[in-house]
């Protein structure tokens, strides 16, 4: 690989991206122009956002890090994500359009009237997306170890320029850039996949043998947990808030979902390669980054580092946006602020988010294992209610907080207790629960007061 040419290129994205901030600067004048695009989010700009959100360090990286040990098996963590894509292209994402709302958790009180639970409800998405926003941090982290870029100034520049140009743009500056990113990714992607060169190792290529048994697949935190989350997470439904109409997000997110499989296939097959020809790496180096330099050619190494540059840089640009938009919408919307101060106020927020998430992401190491937590915290607390609130016609409150307090006390008790079934699934189940059973207490109520009023 040339990294004289790819730290070229990559200062002449950086450069192109801090443009693309200043631009999209120019004309903010609320929140709703800085998170939403001012709610006019076209088909292409969708279905491209869409794809890059999720097209990035736990779908490529991750995903054949986990490859390299578990095989193709691994191919039920990104069909997760392609799931949700399609559930939320089919039904969901046009209900969440409908409701003229800014954040997921804003549900909450315009649904269930509630306030305080929208607190909790943005409190929680946004421990859960800081945690994704920490597994790009330490994704970013393996793909400059890969290149022998081992000095953390080199690091620190690549986190500096997004957040940069997420301060100054908000979401336009992200989806342009994700435009950008997806077109780039995709096609280096194609020319990496067949640049493929069995040649370049003397070693015959020998069948794989692993023992990562079927029965031990982690079927709910691989599958299911990426698909629900895909549903209620704040970055997708901030992208169904800001798209012009209803009816563009089924094509969209089917298109996004198809294409995202695709793509993470071929990352998988990357790992598997590895793991076929018995490649060693050394502690902190991506197995993605360097099969693609061991199979393929010098440039279409380079473009494939660019594409993984760009991979990480497009989901973790959306969910630094997205928390931001939590904090800003959530806790500040109702206080008198004036609309300068608001964008003034939503610019600082997204700074600190990201200085913040550069200083943790030096602590850890796990890819798929931090979003694998991130997204069970999520679903297992908020999924229940929110789905409530959008198919019911009068979910109760009461329901919605106990569903809530269930699922976070299931969440933290399975994490200690080992179980048949699987801690997810039981979680989930409590929650569920937790709001059935609020739902019958109020129903009793209000059948209570009628027969009252009627004496």
């Amino acid at each position: 690989m040339n990294i004289s040419l790819f730290m070229t290129v990559a200062a002449i994205l950086g450069s192109i991206y801090i443009w693309i901030g200043k631009s999209a600067s120019k004309n903010l004048k609320t929140n709703d122009d800085y998170y939403l695009m001012g709610r006019s989010l076209s088909y292409f700009q969708l279905a491209l956002t869409l794809l890059a959100t999720q097209l990035g360090g736990g779908t490529l990286i991750g995903a054949a890090q986990e490859a390299y040990q578990k095989g193709w098996i691994v191919l039920l963590y990104p069909l997760g994500n392609c799931l949700g894509f399609c559930f939320l292209g089919i039904k969901f994402g046009g209900k969440l359009r409908d409701l003229n709302i800014s954040t997921i958790a804003e549900i909450f009180e315009k649904i269930y009237s509630s306030r305080p639970l929208r607190y909790i409800a943005s409190s929680l998405s946004i421990i859960a997306l800081f945690f994704i926003l920490t597994a790009m941090v330490i994704a970013a982290r393996f793909f400059f170890a890969s290149m022998g870029l081992e000095n953390p100034l080199i690091f620190i520049i690549f986190w500096s320029i997004l957040i940069a140009y997420t301060v100054m743009g908000g979401l336009k500056a992200v989806v342009n850039t994700d435009i950008l990113q997806a077109l780039f990714i995709i096609g280096s992607i194609a020319i990496a996949f067949f640049s493929i060169k069995f040649t370049s190792i003397s070693k015959p290529l020998p069948e794989i043998t692993t023992s990562f048994g079927f029965s031990k697949v982690p079927w709910i935190g691989w599958l299911f947990m990426p698909l629900l989350f895909t549903l209620i997470e704040q970055d997708m439904g901030q992208r169904c808030f800001a798209a012009k109409n209803s009816r563009i997000i089924p094509f969209a997110a089917i298109t996004a979902g198809i294409s995202l499989f695709i793509c993470s296939s071929v990352s998988i097959y990357f790992g598997i390669l590895a793991k076929r020809y018995n490649l060693q790496f050394s502690d902190g180096a991506s197995i993605l980054l360097e099969s693609v330099k061991t199979f393929t050619n010098p440039l279409a190494t380079t473009l494939f580092m660019g594409a993984i540059f760009m991979a990480v840089i497009s989901t973790a640009d959306s969910i630094l946006c997205a928390i931001s938009s939590n904090l800003s919408y959530d806790f500040l919307s109702s206080k008198k602020i004036k609309t300068n101060k608001q964008l003034r106020l939503s610019r600082l927020l997204t700074l600190a988010t990201g200085l913040l998430s550069l200083a943790i992401g030096f602590f850890f190491n796990n890819v798929v294992g931090m979003l694998i937590l991130s997204y069970e915290l999520s679903v297992c607390t908020l999924f229940i209610p929110i789905i409530a609130a959008i198919l019911m016609k009068k979910p109760s409150k009461l329901a919605a907080f106990l569903s809530i307090i269930a699922g976070g006390l299931g969440f933290i008790t399975f994490r200690f207790i080992s179980t048949p079934i699987p801690k997810e699934l039981l979680t989930i189940s409590l929650s569920f629960l937790g709001f059935i059973v609020g739902q019958k207490i109020t129903n009793k109520s209000v059948i209570t007061k009628e027969v009252v009023n009627e004496d």
